[in-house]
């Protein structure tokens, strides 16, 4: 498992997709599972595909180089951002999964992880029913070559609403137990990653 932590809007993803997908293909990381596809848009399983990634056909974006938009495939409503990106040396496609929108079950078997705060968010409002204590213990046993992108959300002023409050602490120690369990741990500013595990 990777964990990919920094800033909103810092180029996390994008710094995946240029940096750490091409030794996912290999199998380079340790204790990652990845092996190098045929290079089709979502081959990120590994195995040669039908042009779909994920549950989602892709289709041209609005002229993004390498960028391709993905519709909703198999009635989950919201599963997959549909976002395939790659064509960069050493990458190749990616279907993000958001934790904004995607159901639960998605969310957590998912390759490619964004927006796992906003997930957390998800769980401490209600939405989804999952055990933050178990979270990143069922995470990583449900996909150990996973890569998780989340926002840095713990600094600035202290909220005076209780449920954002607890939304940042609670944020804050599943990504405590994530970097534990995790291989590897990058923080990304400006679209470039430093390693910190």
């Amino acid at each position: 498992m990777i964990l990919v932590t920094g800033g909103t809007a810092q180029g996390k993803r994008g710094f995946v997709e240029r940096e750490l997908t091409g030794e996912l293909a290999s199998g380079q990381a340790a204790g990652m599972t990845g092996e190098p596809d045929s290079g089709q848009a979502g081959g990120m399983t590994g195995e040669p595909d039908d042009g779909q990634a994920g549950g989602m056909t892709g289709e041209p974006d609005d002229g993004r180089a390498g960028g391709m938009t993905g519709e909703r495939d198999g009635g989950r409503a919201g599963g997959m951002t549909g976002e395939l990106a790659g064509g960069s040396p050493g990458g190749r496609a990616v279907a993000w999964v958001d934790g904004a929108a995607a159901e639960p079950e998605c969310f957590l078997s998912a390759p490619f992880c964004h927006n796992f705060q906003a997930f957390v968010r998800r769980i401490v409002s209600g939405e989804v029913a999952v055990d933050l204590a178990e979270l990143a213990e069922v995470m990583r046993q449900a996909r150990p070559d996973r890569v998780i992108v989340t926002d840095e959300i713990g600094g600035g002023i202290v909220p005076t609403d209780p449920m954002e409050r607890t939304w940042r602490e609670e944020t804050g120690r599943v990504c405590c137990r994530l970097a534990a369990e995790a291989e590897q741990v990058w923080r990304v500013n400006y679209g470039l990653g430093q390693r910190i595990k």
